[in-house]
């Protein structure tokens, strides 16, 4: 009897530190020879904005996504959207003395949707969701300029509100906005005489540099 109350204890204790026993199939990554880390670019077209704009004008941003990606180096994935976002913040470019600067532009724009809804409870910018047809997303909208000035906006879309990152076995993607070279008017940043454009009084918080892809200038006459 003592012999089998010590074989007994003996597996017990085998099973509570046997990695095998603790964690089964939650932990899928443990099996992974290669973990992929990826991003993937969401196309934003922005329209009528090229040579600038005039009060009253409106600028028109168009986007279509597929549940089928493609990542920049490893190959395409199906991932099925829910709720997908699209948040357009503009901002003016302001000089404070020290240099350019960006302030919000709540005021200056008043948003029109094409094609999806507006939803109405983002903090700051214009907040936009995607109508879903299976296995596509679309989102046409605009921005209808109120005042003269140069402005930088800023294109984030994201699934469920969350930073979008898209996690699958063994591999993980980030998703960014990506509208073309020449629609972003990248020759401002010459004009300025800087690479990088930081939010006026929010600890300098960095909005923008040259480098990125999800922004543009337009100039409102």
């Amino acid at each position: 009897m003592k012999n089998w109350f010590l074989v007994f204890a003996v597996l017990c204790a085998y099973m509570i530190v046997t990695p095998a026993f603790q964690c089964g199939d939650r932990y899928p990554e443990d099996n992974c020879t290669n973990y992929v880390s990826d991003t993937v670019y969401i196309p934003t077209e922005i329209s009528n904005h090229i040579n600038g704009i005039n009060i009253y004008d409106t600028i028109k941003f168009s986007s279509t996504i597929s549940d089928t990606l493609q990542p920049r180096s490893t190959s395409q994935f199906v991932y099925p959207f829910t709720a997908l976002n699209s948040n357009i913040q503009a901002f003016k470019v302001v000089n404070n003395g020290s240099g350019p600067i960006l302030n919000y532009a709540n005021i200056e724009f008043n948003p029109l949707v094409f094609e999806g809804q507006f939803q109405n409870y983002f903090s700051q910018g214009y907040g936009f969701l995607y109508n879903r047809n299976e296995p596509l997303n679309y989102l046409k909208v605009g921005l209808v300029a109120g005042r003269s000035g140069l402005y930088l906006c800023t294109v984030n879309t994201n699934n469920n509100y969350y930073d979008f990152i898209i996690y699958q076995t063994c591999s993980q993607y980030k998703v960014f906005n990506y509208i073309q070279p020449a629609q972003q008017q990248k020759q401002y940043w010459d004009s300025l005489g800087i690479s990088v454009l930081r939010l006026n009084g929010n600890y300098n918080q960095e909005i923008a540099k040259k480098s990125d892809m999800n922004y543009f200038f337009v100039r409102v006459n």
